[in-house]
């Protein structure tokens, strides 16, 4: 529990230990939204971002601040920080450490002092068992492996080895990433983590005893094998597309999707996840996203493990890095993701990540971790 009432006695504290620090503190007019306080002190011109919730920080609020100080009323400074009084998810240090900026640092408030982070690639906690996810959908065309694929890199950056399971027979996966790839880490207590790709006929349960995930990219049609893997997931993603062609065309697919997955498993957790979404305020986007709520308003009454995920909360945005991958099958360079293992900034790696996040926050997930 945060010991600070308000969000407003909580700044005046963080400025004051500035100013005991040797800082100028600044308060911004109060319709500010960017930053909470400016600290000034030798070559630092600091924007401070400070949250005092129950729960850490996470992805999305760590890239809406990085966005404001890339902005050009943000150029009067040259340093960000962002201060919690609950941490951070793993998630959320997974995406700061991969951001490689100069004078931006995380802090977290204890016992009155800001203890700066200075590991922002922790190990992942050990899985008591491996967890299965599926990523499946009646039909084709809707970025069912650019999203496997990438949600195996999202594990990947966060300390997890994974198994990528190729059930599609059009053999997209293996096409892209051959055998596999590695991603290495910036920590120094471990090299990185892989992601190993297999046919189902190479498939072998005791290899799962290398890899803590387990994604498997499923044929739109059943097959024995795969109704087999089916048996094991814990969460399955569905992904579609929010324009009105998607939910008239493939409305009824998702539906059958849905239905032909509880025929196998009962119990695993099903997401219909927005994928190529196109950010918009406008009307147009919140009619669409309404009606899609509404389609799946009745499966969601008799299915408490199945959600329909907002995407203002979580989705795939549509990005260039995402429209081009695979390009390198045509160039004959070696295999990749749409985003580097270090460094760099880009929608598809903060948008896995904070699926990742969502998966664990809003399921039982975490219950999996030792």
């Amino acid at each position: 529990m945060p010991e600070f009432e308000n969000a407003h006695d909580f700044e005046r504290v963080i400025g004051l230990l500035f100013q005991q620090s040797g800082w100028r503190v600044e308060f911004p007019p109060q319709n500010n939204r960017g930053y909470d306080l400016a600290v000034f002190k030798d070559q630092y011109r600091a924007a401070v971002q400070v949250k005092n919730h129950k729960a850490k920080v996470r992805v999305p609020q760590l890239e809406r601040f990085v966005n404001y100080l890339d902005l050009p009323i943000a150029r009067k400074f040259n340093s960000g920080f962002f201060i919690s009084a609950s941490g951070f998810s793993h998630q959320s240090l997974t995406y700061f450490s991969q951001l490689s900026r100069p004078g931006f640092y995380l802090g977290t408030y204890q016992n009155g002092t800001i203890r700066w982070i200075d590991n922002l690639d922790p190990d992942p906690p050990e899985r008591k068992q491996v967890t299965y996810i599926g990523v499946f959908t009646c039909k084709g065309g809707v970025g069912k492996t650019t999203v496997a694929a990438h949600l195996a890199g999202g594990f990947a950056l966060t300390g997890y080895d994974v198994a990528l399971i190729d059930l599609d027979p059009q053999r997209n996966l293996s096409t892209l990433l051959g055998e596999g790839i590695f991603l290495p880490s910036r920590s120094k207590k471990r090299a990185g983590n892989t992601i190993s790709i297999y046919n189902y006929d190479d498939w072998d349960e005791y290899l799962a005893r290398d890899s803590q995930i387990v994604i498997c990219d499923c044929s739109p049609m059943f097959e024995t094998g795969q109704i087999e893997l089916m048996k094991k997931f814990h969460y399955c993603i569905i992904p579609t597309t929010l324009n009105p062609l998607g939910l008239n065309k493939n409305g009824h697919v998702i539906l059958q999707t849905l239905n032909e997955i509880r025929g196998v498993n009962k119990d695993a957790h099903l997401f219909v996840l927005i994928n190529n979404y196109l950010e918009d305020d406008n009307q147009k986007t919140r009619i669409l996203k309404e009606q899609y709520q509404h389609y799946f308003a009745e499966f969601s009454k008799r299915d408490p493990n199945f959600q329909f995920i907002d995407p203002d909360e979580v989705a795939i945005r549509f990005s260039k890095q995402l429209f081009y991958w695979g390009f390198h099958i045509y160039t004959g360079s070696k295999s990749e993701l749409a985003f580097n293992s270090i460094g760099g900034r880009g929608l598809p790696k903060t948008d896995f990540l904070n699926l990742i996040e969502f998966l664990e926050s809003h399921t039982t997930i975490a219950e999996q971790k030792a």
